[in-house]
């Protein structure tokens, strides 16, 4: 097969793979901007819906440590096609019917829904590992941005369906999961052995330096942390604490994942020539002050939400160049290992954060938390700094 084909079919793999994860990470997005409505439908507090939102986010990643170890020898991608389908049960969470045991019943779904799309995340990872004729920061950024674009779209789905045909219409949204399962499958999409053997080549070729792997999984863990207070907390602080329509309210934080999803294709690009860990301490030095501005602005004027986009264009690339940089990392840990808790236990840390902060929110409201934030990405700067200054130039 010549090279050009090669390149054509394992970017159209990707495509699939992209879309498989994109569908699983809006399964998890479609809950939080309805909190409200949900709150008034079952009659419980919006702190315990903040824990049924979080337990799917923190379910969804911390199965992907054990899940990234076990399969470091298999290929085929059946069970990435499995994980989007379960993921797909997330849209019964807003639907089931009012009782004594719905929360019992939201978090049984929301663990199982999880599993689902932990399945996909340390596979989907590996997945791009092996698709060797693709640059690996673009293909990673295009996978981890897929999946960010697909979780923001589910803002604006759900919200959007919901202010106008009610919760119910969700369950419309799971007939996208068979349709991406059947996709990737289709492919042909092959899953590269567990072996690290190619990364030295790819290292050198992409001049990607070899981070610790602890410093860099603190600083995603803050990344993934500050993603999951905005997309949890802002949604419901625009529509219950500013008084937008809850379709608006859905559709800034969409904006944000517009923005992202530009912002790490291209910066991914670039990241080879500019250097990774550049980047990441421009966009998070960047990203803090454009946050603050849009929080102080977004309650006073809808134009603020074109901010917001900006804001994600400038930020969001520093997550997956952390995915990239840990493909690299010196560690002792395997690269399923080291997949698994960089994409997995870094967003399960974001969910035992809004578990605490849920409660919180009852005696200061959302708006006060959503400045963590801007705080956060100033931690980052801080980080990236010092593993700046710890490099030595790569040859």
């Amino acid at each position: 097969m010549s090279s050009s084909s090669s390149y054509a079919r394992q970017w159209r793999q990707l495509m699939a793979l992209t879309f498989a994860h994109a569908m699983a990470d809006t399964f998890v997005g479609i809950v939080a901007p309805v909190i409200i409505p949900m709150r008034d439908h079952y009659g419980v507090s919006v702190p315990l819906l903040i824990f049924v939102t979080s337990l799917l986010a923190f379910s969804s990643n911390i199965f992907q440590i054990p899940i990234g170890h076990m399969r470091a020898t298999r290929t085929t991608p059946a069970p990435i096609c499995l994980g989007v389908l379960l993921s797909g049960i997330t849209v019964l969470i807003p639907c089931l019917p009012a009782g004594p045991l719905s929360t019992a019943w939201m978090s049984a779904i929301a663990l199982v829904a999880g599993l689902g799309v932990a399945i996909v995340h340390p596979e989907g990872l590996r997945a791009v590992h092996g698709l060797d004729k693709l640059p690996s920061s673009l293909a990673t950024a295009v996978f981890m941005v897929a999946g960010f674009m697909g979780f923001a779209g589910g803002a604006l789905l759900s919200s959007t369906l919901t202010e106008h045909f009610g919760l119910p219409s969700l369950l419309w949204l799971y007939a996208a999961a068979p349709l991406a399962a059947t996709w990737l499958y289709a492919s042909g999409l092959r899953l590269p052995l567990e072996t690290d053997k190619a990364s030295s080549g790819s290292e050198k070729r992409e001049n990607i330096p070899s981070v610790p792997f602890v410093p860099l999984f603190i600083m995603a863990a803050t990344l993934a942390t500050c993603s999951q207070i905005q997309a949890t907390l802002l949604p419901s602080h625009l529509h219950e604490e500013a008084g937008y329509s809850l379709s608006f309210s859905g559709f800034s934080f969409t904006l944000f994942g517009l923005g992202g999803m530009v912002g790490a294709i291209v910066w991914g690009a670039l990241a080879p020539r500019i250097g990774h860990l550049r980047v990441v301490l421009f966009a998070t030095l960047l990203g803090a002050p454009l946050t603050l501005l849009y929080l102080l602005l977004a309650p006073h004027t809808k134009a603020a939400a074109g901010l917001l986009a900006f804001t994600g264009f400038v930020v969001y690339t520093g997550f997956p160049l952390c995915i990239t940089l840990a493909r690299y990392s010196s560690s002792s840990l395997r690269f399923t290992q080291r997949m698994g808790l960089i994409s997995g236990g870094s967003w399960g840390i974001a969910a035992v954060v809004l578990w605490i902060l849920g409660p919180i929110s009852e005696h200061t409201g959302m708006g006060p938390l959503l400045h963590l934030i801007w705080v956060g990405y100033l931690a980052s700067v801080v980080m990236a700094l010092i593993e700046i200054q710890r490099q030595k130039p790569v040859a």
